[in-house]
C-alpha cells in the first residue's frame, strides 16, 4: 500500500496517516500481547519508519499521540459502559460485553507502554 501511494504522489509529495503499533524495543512475549490487544495493523513485523523507507520515501517522521490515543480509548470506554444498556438492546449483550473486553486489554496494554499511536509523515523524492 505505501509503495503504491508513493506512485500516485508527485515528487516532494507527502503523505500522512495514524496508526496504532507495537512500541519500540519490546520482547517476543510482549509484542504477542501488544499484537492481541490492538488493532489487525499492530501485528506488522517491520518497525512503520522501515516500511515507509524500503517504499522509497525520505524525510520520515513519527509524533507520538498515545497519550491522546489512551485518553479517547478511556472516554469509549467509560462512554459505553454508562450506556451499557442501550447498547445492549440494540447490539447485543454478548458484543457489547466482549467489545468492552477488548477495550479493557487495549487501554491495560497501552498503560503498560505495549502499544503506541503515531503520526507519520514522509516525502516522495
Amino acid at each position: 500500500m505505501l509503495r503504491a501511494s508513493r506512485r500516485v504522489l508527485r515528487p516532494g509529495g507527502r503523505t500522512a496517516f495514524y496508526t496504532i503499533h507495537p512500541a519500540a524495543g519490546l520482547a517476543p512475549a510482549q509484542r504477542r500481547r501488544a499484537a492481541r490487544s490492538g488493532a489487525p495493523a499492530v501485528s506488522t513485523a517491520r518497525p512503520y519508519e522501515d516500511l515507509l523507507a524500503s517504499a522509497g520515501y525520505t524525510q520520515i517522521s513519527r509524533t507520538d499521540c498515545t497519550a491522546e490515543f489512551a485518553a479517547t480509548a478511556q472516554a469509549w470506554l467509560s462512554e459505553w459502559d454508562a450506556a451499557f444498556a442501550e447498547l445492549a438492546a440494540l447490539y447485543g449483550e454478548e458484543f457489547v460485553a466482549e467489545r468492552q473486553r477488548r477495550r479493557r486489554a487495549q487501554l491495560r496494554a497501552i498503560g503498560d507502554g505495549l502499544l503506541a499511536r503515531s503520526l507519520f509523515t514522509a516525502t516522495r523524492p
